[in-house]
């Protein structure tokens, strides 16, 4: 198969004749016109290679069946998506690409997104990052040609595309949630718990701090049900909701939670602790630890333990007038620039979403609940 940009298929229309006209296969409309007519192939090499990635995920990341076919699922709708977009504009800096161990597949979409817009893209693997995407997109160059799309193996980071204009993967950051007055609580609680629990715990998006304003009692039974009943098993347990942790992470989540348990403004809802399964002998999984932290007005905590795993603080602020004021004091202080507001009720008037936030408001569809959580009482 040739190596040259586009499999060699462009050529001039006569030779030696001043009039010939040659097609050059970097122009970055060419590179767009190449891999938009490619489009194709990568997805049938996503669904051939989809076993193989969804046993990577298990082994590496402790991926659980629903999760697995989460990821491998949305990096085959994001890419489908891109084949019906139409871009305007082409060209730009040659952009380099990084795949993450903790965010698998997520190259994928980007590179082929630089490609479509006309752009040379080299992508490069963290060590220890999905094998699979490597080897998709080794495939992929010797069908658009190493100069238009290159591929480094994982762990190595130092080539001779290293200068080139990084445009991700963007590392993703915790989260915080804001519960504000007119969310629903039980809604609340399911996405907090699909927020906290995904992946043990150390999915790079959780969620270990939820800020509430007004009564926090409805929210906190409906966590309690989901932390006391959420199911964690091995990784090809169908009906698990999350799977096993390294004995490392284990260590660290029984640290945490026994340093929070012994706080005197902390109230123990769910005690954490360690979990052994019948059908998984040596290997660990953790219950949950939930606790509720009642702060003074006006006052921002500081000085508090980590949280690593399967840890939700309930931060209280109150019912009065000013409440709603200390609430969004406590989310700006809990998240930072880079890291994403999780806001559950209406969105309000005078508020503009960043790109990491996401306002949750809507009714709970039972039918899209993942595998291990507890329904819904009627």
């Amino acid at each position: 198969m040739s190596s040259e940009p586009g499999g060699g298929r462009d050529k001039p229309s006569g030779s030696g004749s001043s009039g010939t006209r040659t097609v050059d296969p970097l122009r970055p409309e060419r590179i767009a016109a190449i891999s938009r007519a490619l489009g194709h192939e990568l997805l049938e090499s996503i669904a051939l290679a989809a076993d193989g990635l969804a046993d990577d995920l298990a082994e590496r990341l402790g991926m659980v069946a629903w999760e697995r076919e989460d990821q491998i699922g949305m990096a085959q709708r994001r890419l489908m998506a891109l084949r019906e977009r139409r871009f305007h504009r082409y060209g730009g800096e040659p952009a380099l690409v990084r795949e993450l161990r903790e965010q698998p597949l997520e190259a994928l979409e980007l590179a082929w997104r630089a490609l479509r817009r006309g752009r040379r893209v080299h992508v490069e693997s963290e060590a220890d990052a999905c094998p699979g995407v490597f080897q998709i997109l080794r495939d992929m160059s010797d069908l658009l040609g190493e100069a238009l799309l290159s591929v480094s193996a994982p762990g190595v980071l130092d080539h001779p595309h290293a200068d080139w204009q990084r445009i991700g993967v963007r590392e993703r950051r915790e989260r915080v949630a804001l519960i504000q007055p007119d969310a629903d609580h039980e809604l609340a609680a399911y996405v907090l718990a699909r927020a906290c629990l995904r992946r043990t715990g150390f999915d790079p998006r959780v969620v270990h701090r939820v800020v509430v304003v007004g009564p926090s009692e409805r929210l906190e039974r409906n966590l309690r049900r989901l932390w006391v009943g959420t199911q964690m098993g091995p990784v090809d347990d169908e009906h698990a909701f999350a799977g096993p942790v390294t004995e490392r992470r284990s260590a660290q989540f029984l640290l945490d939670d026994a340093a929070w348990r012994a706080r005197d403004e902390v109230t123990t809802i769910c005690p954490g602790g360690r979990l052994r399964r019948a059908n998984a002998p040596g290997q660990a999984f953790l219950a949950p630890a939930l606790f509720r932290v009642r702060i003074p007005n006006d006052q921002l905590p500081t000085d508090e333990p980590p949280a690593h795993g399967p840890i939700l603080i309930v931060y209280p602020v109150g019912t009065d007038a000013s409440a709603e004021i200390r609430g969004e004091r406590l989310l700006e202080h809990f998240a930072p620039r880079g890291h994403g507001h999780l806001r559950f009720g209406s969105k309000p008037r005078d508020l503009t979403l960043r790109r990491s936030d996401r306002q949750v408001h809507g009714a709970l569809l039972v039918e899209r609940l993942p595998p291990g959580l507890p329904e819904p009482r009627p």
